[in-house]
């Protein structure tokens, strides 16, 4: 069992909190959700948001099962807790 320096739960939770935000930002703009900001259109996109949040979560949970496979444990826990908040939002969203 080899310990890198990159090896933080810190990175872990940040790379754990960005990465879908980034993700859902990306597919965002693929879909044309620009109006979002619009004036009453969040109530009615309250289920695609929370679809989208859910979806953001597969790619946290892809890079955390390659994190384990490589062995970097302290990295794979920070990116699984990153991934707590956007399971709560999408909970409260869908």
């Amino acid at each position: 069992m080899t310990t890198t320096k990159w090896d933080s739960f810190w990175l872990g939770l940040a790379i754990g909190i960005l990465l879908p935000a980034l993700f859902c930002l990306a597919y965002a703009h693929t879909i044309g959700l620009q109006h979002l900001w619009q004036e009453g259109m969040y109530d009615m996109l309250k289920p695609v948001i929370g679809r989208m949040l859910l979806l953001g979560t597969f790619a946290n949970m892809a890079v955390m099962f390659l994190l384990y496979e490589l062995n970097v444990w302290k990295l794979a826990k920070g990116v699984l807790v990153g991934i707590i908040p956007y399971m709560a939002a999408a909970i409260i969203l869908l």
